[in-house]
């Protein structure tokens, strides 16, 4: 069992799909078919159920990723402390939604390379898994569509404002208008992924398309496949499941046909991130949680810039958040 093996195993496990997950990797299908097909050989197990258009964990395979994220994490902390020792090298391990990627493209683009003098590793993962990562100090930082209340002890910054519509099937009522009002969706079922792992967005975007005394208990369709496949949940909408909120730049990049997006009438709200208390313990300053999914107009650019930490005077090792001292 290698490394390498766990890192593709993790992408496929994030991903649900093997497409998704090369793609993400930037290696071909075939090629990462085959390094889990040698990984379950070499473990006598069979990690993932496979079907056409999604891959699920079995049993093995929810055991090995509890493990696999430990045992990288603690690879990449002793990388980190064999390049910090000749006071060189310095790493950002980072985590973002899924999604992220799509309205966040280009300042994403230029963390590849060095930044600051750093090193930048990014990985996806949900808003809930991300926090906890910072908060454990598994990583250096999240960038979470909207953080929720329960967050508030972690510092944090708003990256971009972004607006969001409604996706709906081509053949809807509603498609034909120009906007969709909040009022009309009583009678909707609204697609979404779970609550418990979106916790901010989520409660945002249904508060203001059901508000309270408004919505039926079951009017939310949520599907566990959606949590790390947006296009998944364009295809449920394609399908007539319901209607979805979205993001214009995901559908962009994940053209799904049989949908329309409208605006909503009223848009939705700007989020207010919880205010952050002042901490005087230098590692609780440095656990930052970012915002990246507003609702409104996006801006040209990120409306801050990461200041980068100090460069070391002597070797020393990483401190709890990745940084040499």
């Amino acid at each position: 069992m290698e490394l390498r093996q766990l890192r593709y195993f993790v992408a496929v496990a994030e991903a649900r799909h093997f497409g998704r997950a090369a793609r993400r990797l930037q290696i071909a299908a075939p090629s990462l078919s085959q390094q889990i097909q040698a990984l379950e050989r070499d473990l006598h197990v069979t990690l993932f159920k496979r079907s056409p258009r999604s891959v699920v964990l079995t049993p093995a395979g929810e055991v090995l990723l509890e493990h696999a994220h430990v045992l990288l994490a603690r690879a990449e902390r002793a990388r980190n402390e064999v390049r910090c020792a000749d006071g060189r090298h310095r790493h950002l391990t980072l985590r973002i939604a899924p999604a992220v990627e799509h309205v966040l493209d280009e300042p994403l683009r230029h963390l590849s390379g060095p930044v600051f003098g750093l090193e930048v590793s990014i990985a996806t993962s949900t808003d809930s898994d991300a926090v906890l990562a910072v908060r454990e100090e598994r990583i250096d930082a999240a960038i979470v569509w909207i953080r929720s209340a329960r967050d508030h002890d972690l510092a944090g910054t708003i990256l971009r404002q972004v607006p969001i519509y409604l996706a709906l099937p081509a053949g809807h009522r509603l498609a034909v208008r120009e906007a969709v009002r909040v009022a009309d969706l009583a009678a909707e079922t609204i697609v979404m992924f779970p609550r418990d792992l979106f916790l901010g967005i989520w409660d945002h975007i249904i508060g203001h398309l059901l508000p309270a005394g408004r919505s039926r208990p079951d009017q939310v369709l949520t599907q566990p496949d959606l949590i790390n496949a947006p296009e998944a949940l364009l295809r449920s909408v394609a399908a007539g499941h319901g209607v979805a909120p979205v993001a214009p730049a995901m559908t962009e990049h994940l053209p799904v046909p049989g949908i329309v997006i409208r605006p909503l009438a009223p848009p939705l709200p700007r989020a207010r991130p919880p205010r952050t208390p002042e901490r005087r313990h230098p590692a609780r300053r440095h656990r930052r949680v970012g915002a990246g999914g507003q609702a409104a107009p996006t801006p040209k650019s990120l409306t801050s810039t990461p200041t980068p930490p100090r460069r070391p005077t002597q070797p020393s090792a990483p401190n709890a958040q990745g940084f040499c001292r």
